[in-house]
């Protein structure tokens, strides 16, 4: 069973404790006085809140316990008899976990993990935005991307490219026609003929076949790297994605909704598949996710607390996420600014050097330098070093 949870955030106002509860996605203010109730107390008045506003959350005819209540910090327990005042810190991130929320031991692990990387109050979106058409990106841009300094967003021509792709397969698929991958199956079953019905469900699945990557996840900056290249590939308007979908990955990044990506698992240049079939699965709903106001969560609970909805993704869209080499771009692109920054101190460096050590400008003759020696980037240094 996936895991489902509540996250409260403590806020200690004298006399009066406030909480602001998020059950499911949906959101809740709830007075603790002064902090004397007991944990107990505070997660069955949340389940009580959320029951009360039944929203699609809920299940109908289940009847809801609250199971444990854990510090979301450590993952700590807490005893349901203590008072809140007494195990609570200011601004601190509980976790409720219901009866129906724990994991069945036959399909997930025994232990619920709660990982502490919520930083609220310390991070502030981007103001400015940056224009995609797929084809003017420049390593900077990633980078300032990949650091949270920009949002994006399409420009008008990348729009209407992207919209007359979706038009092509909406046509095939509209005239029957068979088509590797989006009316037909994959490999040794390309002469199978997919159903109408099972069309959707065929690029659903590719996303979770591929789905298998080990070890740590990528950090949110180098995610967020992979994912604005994979947004500026798709802004082409060459792979048949919808533009409804594109928009949908947009406000993803734009939210800092991350996907669960490892760190293992691409084949490199033969495609970056598995990598990208995790970002992929985040965004529909299925996985981990982490943002920055939520920490580490199912992926479904974290984009609804943030007030987006999972792609539903149509025929050929399955293909369109995970076809390409954005993982190994973005870590090369990373690699060539991260050297130049290293070649510019080290010139940096020299001028000191010589500077310090009295040594002679001689060697970087205007002939010897600009004439004789017309490598663009030795010309280019010896103008940074005088």
């Amino acid at each position: 069973m996936v895991s489902q949870k509540l996250h409260i955030t403590c806020s200690f106002l004298s006399p009066t404790m406030k909480v602001s509860v998020r059950v499911r996605g949906e959101w809740f203010a709830v007075p603790c006085r002064d902090g004397r109730s007991t944990v107990r107390w505070l997660g069955e008045d949340a389940l009580r809140r959320y029951l009360k506003l039944k929203p699609s959350t809920i299940v109908s005819g289940r009847e809801e316990i609250v199971f444990e209540v854990r510090k979301t910090q450590g993952g700590a327990i807490l005893d349901p008899d203590d008072n809140i005042k007494d195990v609570l810190n200011d601004e601190d991130f509980v976790s409720v976990v219901l009866e129906s929320d724990k994991p069945s031991p036959v399909t997930a692990p025994a232990e619920i993990h709660y990982v502490p990387e919520q930083v609220p109050g310390l991070f502030s979106p981007p103001q400015e935005y940056l224009s995609l058409d797929g084809n003017s990106m420049s390593t900077d841009d990633l980078l300032n991307l990949g650091n949270n300094r920009y949002k994006i967003r399409l420009s008008k021509d990348s729009l209407e490219r992207v919209t007359k792709g979706r038009e092509i397969i909406d046509r095939l698929l509209k005239e029957n026609k068979a088509v590797y991958g989006i009316t037909t199956g994959f490999g040794s079953f390309a002469r199978t003929a997919i159903d109408k019905d099972k069309q959707c469900e065929l690029q659903e699945n590719v996303i979770r076949s591929h789905a298998s990557g080990v070890g740590n996840p990528l950090s949110p900056e180098r995610t967020r790297m992979l994912m604005a290249l994979r947004i500026n590939v798709l802004a082409k308007g060459y792979s048949g994605i919808s533009p409804q979908t594109l928009q949908q990955v947009i406000d993803a990044f734009n939210a800092n909704c991350l996907s669960w990506v490892p760190e293992k698992g691409t084949v490199g240049a033969s495609g970056d598949l598995c990598p990208l079939a995790h970002l992929a699965l985040g965004l529909m709903g299925d996985g981990k996710m982490w943002s920055p106001h939520t920490g580490w969560g199912d992926a479904k609970y974290v984009l609804e607390s943030h007030n987006l909805q999972p792609i539903k993704l149509l025929p050929k869209e399955g293909i369109a996420m995970i076809n390409g080499t954005q993982l190994i771009t973005a870590l090369g692109a990373e690699a060539v600014e991260r050297s130049g920054i290293v070649a510019r101190q080290a010139d940096v460096v020299a001028a000191l050097s010589l500077e310090v050590l009295k040594g002679t400008s001689k060697a970087f003759d205007d002939v010897l330098c600009n004439q004789l020696k017309t490598f663009k980037r030795f010309v280019h240094t010896v103008a940074r070093v005088l």
